[in-house]
């Protein structure tokens, strides 16, 4: 993982931008850049062209070391060329360029897990060279043909990657030219700006514009409107002109994946597929690099929700990383710390919260030899607000409030700093639960469930599973369609919100509040009566616990590679949306609707979920996403990867919901989907502060923070 960049100013930009908005924005590229790659600092190379007609070209290059003995420094000069690479390569082929027009190729692995550590070579050298060869071999081809080239080249490269290559002018007839492209499935990020008139900006990373600065530009009203480069494409820039060519990288197949489909049945579909997931996470969690000072210490850590998607990759990297080694579980909550709340039940009571509890509790159970390490984020919305910034310049050039409240989980998920889950939490959580530690029984875990929190899926002749299942002993509230238990002495004989709904009509009549009920109004009046002194060293005391919580066992994950379950859902119907496309259309209109999603990944979740996840040093990898993955799943028929006809927690998903049994992880097998936005609880609380309540939000509402909504952080 790399921050890579460029500044390239035309040959007519003399009068249009001074030395110092150059100087300027160098400099701002290099600041961005750094926090991505930090094991070598952000440097820069000027390349400038063959005579005074060629822009001038200035490449930013920062790294993170993943692999090989030593970092290789960016930009990386070759002849007289200079490259930067942000990615990983996995496995390619070698094919000559000439001879490779066929989509399916036999494909060499460079991350095979026997290989040894001192023999395994710098990607970023592997790719470089890759390109230099072909340059070098067909040095007597016309331009057209080198960009024809370099996509041949990059077609035969699995990972994920986003490059930038500067190529001087052959003669004093031919200009030199910047290449550029992200990989087909868009995994890295790479914006450009091309707003400025007489320059031209790529970078991993938004670069923020100072409002000082922006005076000094003639035209400064789109100087911030950064553009996510479409992915599957080689971009050619002339540096004298700042046109634009392109050329689409031709799509490679596993020689392997068709042949699997062919010989495939339905039932060995499970297996097919399993072996291919597996195979994309071994790639991924090979030789990853450790920590210089602790070798004991883990490499890899898995975003985990407790979901079937998250559960399924923790189970099988257990399989690849080294026993010795722990694998970090990172779990995410969000609250606000104003509320006045038992801190304990505030902090895991978010559904990813209480769903990753339990799959970490059978995880251990499952596999006893491996170290799991839970990592309980637990994020005060204050804490939000000071980063806010920052992650509104992330994930540009998207702006809503769902994109910020996404972002803002990734952001703190990667950041990794929490506290290790007591061994006593994960009790009092299975004790609240009513669950019994040595059953893993679905059926079990969701009766326990006494608030909608955690949905599994209905069998048959249940009415509803969303909701509590209350013991035989416990009262359930008598308002029709409530589940909650009553309270004791309750004249409704139901919950504190439902007896607040009875008293209602009986309070308008009244023309005042009723206070009937002695349980619960009651209750209120004595919270009432405690005054503002009390209410205060209530609420300080309760700041004093969340913060001594908090201290206990704090941690902050090392792991470099982070795994996320991003694509399972857009290839698996995953989705509620991808239930209402089956019933207006059947399967047909599913299959449409899933091509559709998977191929705008780039613009609505990877390049943004890239930007957030690397901002702390880390990378994010997505075996999802694999390209054996993708390959194997868009060739299945899709009523054998989902069957819609079952309910939600069960058809959708189906074959890794299967793949889940085969390992032997069940509880979450039947978990119904959850967005992290909602797992997480992050919507909850950032949506109450910006809209007022949950219900007056909307995903694409355009985010604005609340100093420019004219609202003190302090009545947060």
């Amino acid at each position: 993982m790399c921050g890579i960049g460029l500044l390239l100013t035309l040959p007519d930009s003399g009068d249009k931008l001074s030395s110092a908005l150059i100087s300027y924005l160098n400099q701002q590229l290099s600041e961005t850049l750094s926090s991505r790659g930090p094991d070598v600092p952000c440097r820069k190379e000027r390349c400038i062209g063959s005579d005074d007609d060629d822009g001038n070209l200035t490449l930013h290059a920062s790294v993170l070391h993943m692999r090989g003995k030593l970092p290789t420094p960016q930009p990386i000069l070759l002849d007289n060329c200079a490259f930067c690479w942000n990615g990983e390569c996995y496995s390619y082929n070698k094919s000559d360029v000439k001879e490779s027009a066929k989509s399916e190729r036999d494909m060499v692995e460079l991350t095979a897990i026997e290989r040894e550590e001192s023999t395994i070579i710098s990607d970023t050298d592997l790719v470089a060279n890759m390109l230099q060869y072909a340059l070098n071999k067909h040095d007597d081809s016309d331009n057209k043909s080198h960009l024809n080239i370099i996509a041949d080249v990059m077609s035969g490269i699995h990972g994920e990657y986003a490059f930038i290559l500067f190529v001087p002018s052959k003669s004093s007839h031919s200009p030199p030219y910047v290449y550029y492209g992200r990989d087909p499935l868009g995994r890295r990020s790479l914006l450009i700006n091309s707003s400025i008139d007489g320059a031209v900006l790529l970078s991993s990373v938004a670069v923020n514009i100072s409002d000082d600065i922006l005076t000094t530009i003639e035209d400064n009203k789109g100087a911030q409107e950064w553009v996510e480069i479409p992915p599957a494409v080689v971009y050619r820039m002339d540096m004298q002109t700042g046109e634009v060519e392109s050329e689409p990288i031709p799509r490679v197949v596993n020689r392997n994946i068709p042949k699997m489909i062919e010989l495939s049945k339905r039932t060995t579909d499970t297996i097919d597929f399993m072996q291919l997931l597996e195979r994309a996470v071994e790639r991924r969690v090979a030789h990853a690099p450790q920590s210089h000072s602790r070798t004991d210490d883990a490499s890899v850590a898995v975003l985990f929700s407790g979901g079937i998607d998250s559960v399924v990759l923790a189970a099988l990297s257990h399989r690849h990383v080294p026993s010795k080694q722990p694998i970090d579980l990172i779990n995410v909550s969000f609250f606000n710390d104003s509320i006045e709340d038992k801190s304990q039940h505030l902090l895991i009571s978010s559904p990813d919260r209480l769903a990753a509890t339990l799959s970490y509790k059978e995880m251990q159970s499952r596999f006893p030899e491996r170290k799991w390490r839970f990592v309980a984020v637990d994020v005060k919305y204050r804490e939000v607000l000071d980063y806010e910034n920052r992650i509104r310049r992330l994930i540009c050039p998207l702006a809503s409030t769902m994109d910020f409240n996404i972002a803002t989980a990734f952001w703190f998920a990667a950041r990794g700093k929490g506290r290790l889950l007591d061994p006593k939490e994960v009790e009092d959580v299975y004790r609240d639960l009513n669950v019994d530690e040595t059953s893993m029984d679905n059926k079990a875990l969701a009766a326990s469930s006494q608030e909608p929190l955690l949905r599994y899926a209905r069998q048959d002749g249940e009415k509803d599973r969303t909701r509590a299942t209350p013991s035989k002993r416990e009262q359930i509230c008598i308002r029709e369609g409530c589940s909650r238990r009553s309270q004791s002495g309750c004249i409704f004989q139901s919950c504190k919100f439902c007896c607040g709904k009875f008293q209602g009509p009986i309070s308008s009549y009244l023309g005042k509040s009723a206070r009937m009920c002695p349980t619960h109004n009651h209750q209120q009046d004595v919270k009432a009566n405690r005054g503002e002194a009390k209410t205060s060293a209530k609420t300080k005391k309760q700041n004093m616990t969340i913060d001594r919580l908090f201290s206990v066992n704090a941690f902050t994950s090392s792991a470099k590679v982070l795994l996320s379950g991003v694509g399972a859902d857009e290839q698996l119907a995953g989705y509620g949306r991808h239930r209402t496309t089956f019933q207006r259309g059947g399967y047909d209109a599913l299959q449409r609707e899933l091509k559709m999603e998977v191929g705008r990944l780039w613009t609505r979740n990877l390049g943004r979920d890239d930007r957030c996840l690397s901002d702390h040093g880390k990378e994010a990898r997505f075996p999802f996403l694999d390209e054996d993955v993708v390959a194997y799943l868009e060739r299945l028929p899709v009523d054998r990867k989902c069957d819609m006809t079952e309910a939600p927690g069960v058809g959708d998903k189906q074959l890794l919901r299967e793949v889940a049994r085969m390992i032997g992880v069940h509880s979450c097998s039947t978990l119904v989907k959850r967005a992290i936005q909602f797992g997480s609880r992050i919507a909850k609380v950032s949506d109450r502060s910006r809209f007022g309540s949950c219900r007056r939000a909307t995903g694409t509402a355009s985010i604005r923070s609340n100093q420019e909504r004219g609202v003190s952080n302090d009545r947060v």
